[in-house]
């Protein structure tokens, strides 16, 4: 039929373009519903925000399990633990399915990015690191969140390469910046630890999230390469460093953040307003890993201030024992939060 046909040069395959007829005008630019849906109104964050409490409470749940269960002896699988937390996600109200396949990766499973098999037959032994990637889909959100505990005792080398990790994502969760700035301008915070020490990760720090969507869904991105798509108040970023080495094991860290308006900074120069990133994810950090000589007080103050606001929202979904179990957790070396 003749007419016009909107074609987006990012997303539109050769096979589509050949059915174009030669009567038929093509109109060539970016898919007006890709921003509609990148950047979330204020019911749909408040929708994410509320999954994403009901998806902390789960896994936190799934976590205290999984630490007395290994505590009274029982043997746990990567298949075993997987399974559990699916158990508690599907607790929770709302919940409707998981947002992807929960990477349960034990040991030197963790160095595998894309783990996505949890094995009945791969055990969680002491001193070795547990990669958690998970996320569900919640009626009012999509969540995506990782996190890497130790079983049992670390040993010095896995702490300092969990506290890089975990100093570089604080680093980008810190940052604020000016309206028009992208994803590759924002990538090396997450890497610049890592980097001083001569290690890297060999995939992008952060990607767009859906509203119960896709788990992956651009157009912003944070990453050294490739399209680099403004930061928008309104778009849901992830932040997710890691370290991966065949044999040892990996480490990644990863919260969901939004992006919004930054007060209490000068006017810039230009006259564009100063963004910063406001966190989504409620986990805490597994502070037995730290390296607290290795962190700055700003560093140490920022987790403080998640860790309280962690308790604050997600305690009171949990009952008596649960919520002393996060109480633990949520604690700093000499600096206890707020009841």
């Amino acid at each position: 039929k003749s007419g016009a046909v909107w074609l987006d040069s990012s997303g539109t395959t050769m096979a589509t373009r050949i059915l174009i007829t030669a009567d038929q005008k093509i109109h060539e630019s970016a898919n007006p519903v890709v921003m509609l849906k990148a950047i979330k109104n204020e019911t749909e964050i408040s929708a994410s925000r509320e999954a994403h409490r009901h998806a902390a409470a789960a896994k936190i749940r799934s976590f205290k399990e999984l630490e007395d269960k290994i505590a009274s002896g029982q043997v746990v699988s990567e298949l075993d633990y997987s399974q559990s937390l699916h158990e508690e996600y599907a607790k929770e109200d709302g919940f409707y399915d998981l947002s992807f396949t929960t990477i349960a990766a034990s040991g030197s499973n963790g160095a595998i990015v894309h783990y996505s098999d949890a094995d009945p037959e791969v055990l969680l032994r002491e001193g070795e690191l547990f990669l958690v990637d998970s996320g569900v889909q919640m009626l009012g959100g999509t969540t995506d969140d990782t996190r890497t505990v130790i079983v049992g005792t670390p040993t010095d080398r896995q702490k300092q390469v969990y506290t890089k990790v975990l100093r570089g994502h604080i680093n980008l969760a810190m940052q604020k910046f000016p309206e028009g700035t992208g994803g590759i301008a924002l990538d090396a915070l997450a890497r610049s630890h890592l980097w001083n020490a001569g290690l890297d990760y060999g995939h992008g720090t952060g990607h767009g999230v859906g509203a119960f969507l896709n788990v992956h869904e651009g157009p912003q991105r944070i990453a050294p390469r490739g399209a680099d798509e403004p930061m928008k108040v309104g778009m849901i970023v992830s932040n997710e460093p890691g370290y991966y080495e065949p044999g040892w094991g990996g480490v990644r860290l990863e919260n969901l953040y939004v992006v919004m308006t930054a007060d209490g900074l000068p006017n810039h120069p230009d006259g564009k307003r100063w963004f910063r990133m406001d966190p989504l994810t409620l986990i805490p950090f597994d502070t037995s890993l730290i390296d607290w000589s290795e962190m700055s007080e700003a560093e140490k103050g920022w987790l403080l201030d998640y860790h309280q606001e962690v308790w604050n929202k997600v305690s009171p979904m949990l009952n008596n024992d649960e919520s002393q179990w996060l109480w633990g957790k949520c604690q700093l070396p000499d600096i206890t939060i707020s009841a």
